[in-house]
């Protein structure tokens, strides 16, 4: 059956993760101390049971079959199913816009996470660099010292006075060696001012190092909160679309003129149930159809190579090429510099609807509305590694589910942040994102 998550809060922009992160311009140990007191809470508020489903009394048949025998019970009762409709149309609202609400801050503590990660490393890299070329001055100094010790430049008085050579050359030598120490002695500040340069860059390698784990802790917290805030919405939906129907009826019953017995009124209800199901296959059937109809590969990507996990890996978008890379870029939305944590797919001929892929077999993780990714999907093949494919027009598998190599997930689109049709593919090992280039490229996967 497709799944079509919660549509998002904002209009279809540009391609990353989140579209409106607050991040953007506060100081990184700000952010991580509010990540981390926002996840603390929204937990709180889960383990309270604050989103779960409250118990509801809601009217049986004998109470139906008692308000018809009297026109004031009946009107109330009447009056009472028509506002638990509307109740549980109001719940189903309010979770989604929980859900919503959580996975956009999920999708915060993660680019928060990603860029953090990609800014210690490197500063690590410039503070190696700094150091490498204060050695390398330090080296070329303590040569041009040796060289003027050899030739004499360490009593330079001396041979003047004893040296009976014509003064021209023995000025020249001393103008020579005059040079030769400027040169020693710039190099020299050269070296210093590396030293201090890499001083510098390790002291904030290791400050932005410290706040990883932070990092990744309200990330990992942010996650599990949204995901119990789709359950949530998915249990309030699941409820609404069963108590709907037999309220409905219900009301059909009260608000009828021909009495109903209770079999025709449970026949009712199961070929109400029958028609949803059936138009809700039909809806999935013309959702694969289209997919189809626009040019979507009959099969998977095919088994390349064994990958970390153990088992094949294979390209989520077969015949595609790349339109963006992974790396650290300027955001298209929010006009800050952070981290592209994915590579982006797109064909030539046309993306929108076409059939995407698992990368390589494994569980669900999450299945809905994921920030700037929209419609995500996110699957976990152990060995820590997850792959995740954003943007999609709609999921065809939900949480949970165990997906093999090839298969499909879901159709490609451009919800969430995101200014045209794309597929959003990232690699993660324990949470960290790896250029899906450095996992797929080398074990033959082309893009």
């Amino acid at each position: 059956m497709t799944i079509t998550s919660p549509p998002p809060p904002s209009p279809v922009r540009s391609g990353s993760r989140s579209g409106r992160s607050r991040s953007a311009g506060l100081p990184l140990g700000r952010f991580l101390a509010g990540m981390v007191l926002a996840a603390s809470i929204v937990a709180v508020d889960v383990l309270r049971g604050e989103t779960g489903a409250r118990a509801v009394d809601y009217p049986s048949w004998e109470d139906v079959l008692a308000a018809r025998g009297n026109e004031a019970a009946k009107s109330a009762e009447v009056t009472r199913i028509q506002g638990l409709i509307a109740q549980l149309q109001d719940e189903v609202a309010a979770a989604q816009a929980l859900a919503i609400q959580r996975a956009d801050e999920y999708s915060a503590a993660q680019d928060a996470y990603d860029t953090g990660v990609f800014r210690a490393g490197e500063l690590s890299t410039q503070a190696e660099e700094a150091r490498a070329t204060a050695e390398a001055s330090n080296r070329q100094a303590g040569l041009l010292i040796s060289q003027f010790v050899r030739t004499g430049g360490g009593d330079i008085t001396v041979n003047l006075l004893v040296s009976g050579e014509q003064s021209s050359d023995m000025l020249y030598q001393l103008g020579a060696m005059s040079q030769l120490s400027q040169k020693t002695i710039r190099l020299h500040e050269v070296a210093e001012q590396d030293r201090n340069t890499a001083d510098a860059l390790t002291a904030q390698a290791d400050i932005a190092a410290s706040e990883l784990d932070g990092l990744r802790i309200a990330a990992e917290a942010a996650f599990v909160v949204a995901q119990e805030a789709q359950a949530a919405s998915e249990a309030a939906l699941a409820e609404q679309e069963s108590q709907r129907i037999v309220l409905e009826e219900q009301l059909k019953a009260l608000t009828d003129a021909t009495a109903k017995t209770e079999a025709e009124y449970q026949a009712g209800v199961e070929e109400r149930r029958r028609q949803e199901e059936a138009a809700r296959a039909a809806a999935a059937a013309a959702a694969a159809a289209a997919a189809v109809a626009a040019g979507s590969p009959s099969g998977g990507g095919g088994s390349y190579a064994v990958g970390p996990g153990g088992q094949g890996w294979s390209n989520p978008f077969p015949g595609s090429r790349v339109s963006d890379e992974w790396g650290q870029r300027f955001h298209p939305i929010d006009h800050v510099w952070r981290l592209h944590a994915g590579i982006d797919l797109v064909y030539s001929g046309g993306t929108c609807g076409r059939t995407v892929y698992a990368a390589s077999a494994g569980t669900v993780t999450q299945a809905s509305y994921n920030g700037g990714l929209g419609n995500s999907v996110t699957i976990n093949h152990g060995n820590g590694w997850t792959t995740v494919y954003g943007h999609n027009s709609s999921l065809i598998v939900g949480r949970g589910a165990t997906v093999s190599e090839g298969q499909p997930i879901a159709y490609a689109g451009t919800t969430g942040a995101s200014t045209g049709c794309h597929v959003h593919f990232e690699t993660r090992t324990n949470g960290t994102s790896q250029n899906p280039r450095s996992l797929l490229g080398p074990l033959g996967v082309s893009f």
